[in-house]
């Protein structure tokens, strides 16, 4: 899927895509350079979509370069999503021009796109005026133009341009036949372990922390919440005394992997937590601490359904 990202230089859509899509914090997009160019981003979004993210630099040369009759079919044909970000606190109004051109050439080259999405971003700023940019960018314009337009207002700052572009991308990934095949497919492996171990199991795309399926049906963590495990990177000694002591056992060929399990214990219940394939973080979550229900979770982890839902995430192809 190709995820174009569009919009003039400074409103924040290489800071919204790396916070949202590589787990970045804000801090650490905060003084990011401006992009040059197309900056093409592939990611997979939920363990289940490949997304081929298109961050328009937004400088003029660079504008210009991409309404170009050489360039703008490259750039605007295949699109499955349109994203158009400004600086609401920054009011340009040359920026309907840019607007105005983007979807000329959108509508033309991706005719496919029913919905294009306009976040009116740094609404945490007290001078930001969102309301007055909705009106440039509105005033007049087609009205086969403006029925397929969703504008939000957002702040990359306060999360709230994260929670939208996922609301965005789910929305759009619901619509793939093939996406929705596979995560039945996941579905039934979670519900095969659940199977006899009255534990409830929870699968987390590593790269963005996002929930892949759960046998709990809907289930959401607050926005922005991610959890992105980092299982095989734990600032501990633990696997190289694990690796001594091993080899004073005469036992060897061994991988971090072996240690890639790590469970927690509360008054009520075991959560384990464990790596499966292709950036896939599985949880477990026990209803009771009887150890019956605890081996019957280890039996599980190490029985036929998860080899069957490793090997599914391992050849699955995007």
């Amino acid at each position: 899927m190709k995820i174009l990202l569009f919009g003039p230089a400074g409103a924040g859509k290489t800071s919204l895509m790396r916070t949202t899509c590589l787990g970045y914090n804000f801090m650490k997009v905060l003084n990011l350079k401006p992009t040059k160019g197309i900056s093409r981003e592939n990611f997979i979004f939920r363990g289940i979509m490949e997304l081929n993210i298109w961050d328009a630099g937004g400088q003029e040369r660079y504008m210009e370069r991409y309404f170009s009759e050489s360039q703008r079919e490259l750039i605007f044909s295949e699109a499955t999503t349109a994203v158009f970000m400004v600086d609401s606190a920054a009011i340009d109004p040359e920026v309907r021009d840019t607007f105005d051109k983007f979807l000329t050439y959108l509508f033309e080259f991706s005719p496919q796109v029913q919905q294009v999405y306009v976040l009116l971003n740094k609404i945490d700023l007290q001078e930001s005026k969102e309301d007055e940019f909705y009106e440039i960018l509105t005033e007049d314009l087609n009205n086969g133009f403006i029925e397929k337009l969703s504008f939000t207002p957002v702040s990359v700052k306060e999360g709230s341009a994260q929670h939208r572009l996922i609301e965005i991308l789910d929305y759009e990934i619901q619509k793939n036949t093939l996406s929705m095949q596979r995560l039945g497919k996941i579905r039934h492996l979670l519900d095969e372990l659940k199977i006899n171990t009255l534990s409830e199991y929870l699968l987390f795309n590593q790269p963005d922390g996002l929930l892949i399926s759960s046998t709990l049906g809907k289930f959401e963590s607050k926005p922005l919440k991610f959890m992105k495990f980092e299982i095989g990177t734990l600032d501990s000694n633990i696997y190289s005394i694990y690796q001594q002591i091993m080899e004073l056992q005469k036992i060897s060929n061994l991988s971090p992997l072996s240690l890639s399990t790590i469970v927690y214990e509360s008054d009520n219940c075991w959560i384990l937590v464990k790596d499966v394939s292709n950036g896939a973080v599985l949880m477990a979550v026990t209803r009771n601490k009887q150890p019956e229900v605890f081996s019957s979770v280890m039996n599980a982890l190490t029985g036929e359904s998860f080899k069957n839902l490793k090997l599914y995430l391992k050849s699955s192809t995007f």
